[in-house]
């Protein structure tokens, strides 16, 4: 039997130990197990209260305004925020709106337009609760980077 064949049979067997631990909780390797398991197929194990995403194009959904699409990256109702992606098409319009919460806008690429200024890559605005916004357009486009408070994007999930 060469190397290639053993690799073969031992992703077989880490694929269905890993199936099925997910399935029922008493097959569930102990972590030493499921720690030694992972090293050995090269996949790092993901540090207890973390999460990650990667850039791909998975996840994005439409927004409500035409040339927008988003990504939320943390939804937390507990702590109070949102982070969300925005990836914003060349001629796009937001309308006004009023900030229930306080919103933090960091410009990621592109350009922004809001109260007569024009903001860039690296440009950062901060809004307080409580407050109005004029309309925010791009002539060529952005991506933009918000934390916002989950109640003035997400509305609270039917009980």
């Amino acid at each position: 039997m060469n190397d290639d064949a053993d690799n073969v049979e031992f992703d077989d067997a880490l694929a269905v130990a890993l199936a099925r631990s997910v399935e029922r909780t008493d097959l569930a390797p102990r972590p030493e197990v499921e720690a030694r398991l992972l090293a050995r197929a090269g996949i790092l194990p993901v540090p207890q209260g973390f999460s990650f995403q990667y850039d791909d194009e998975a996840g994005w959904a439409p927004h409500p305004v035409p040339g927008i699409r988003m990504k939320v990256l943390t939804l937390n109702r507990v702590a109070g925020y949102a982070t969300v992606l925005f990836d914003v098409a060349p001629g796009t319009r937001f309308p006004p709106h009023h900030h229930q919460g306080a919103e933090e806008c960091y410009v990621i690429s592109g350009s922004l337009h809001t109260w007569d200024r024009k903001l860039g890559p690296g440009d950062f605005v901060h809004a307080d609760a409580d407050t109005h916004h004029t309309e925010l357009w791009t002539e060529e486009g952005c991506r933009v980077l918000q934390v916002m408070p989950p109640e003035d994007y997400f509305p609270d999930p039917p009980a």
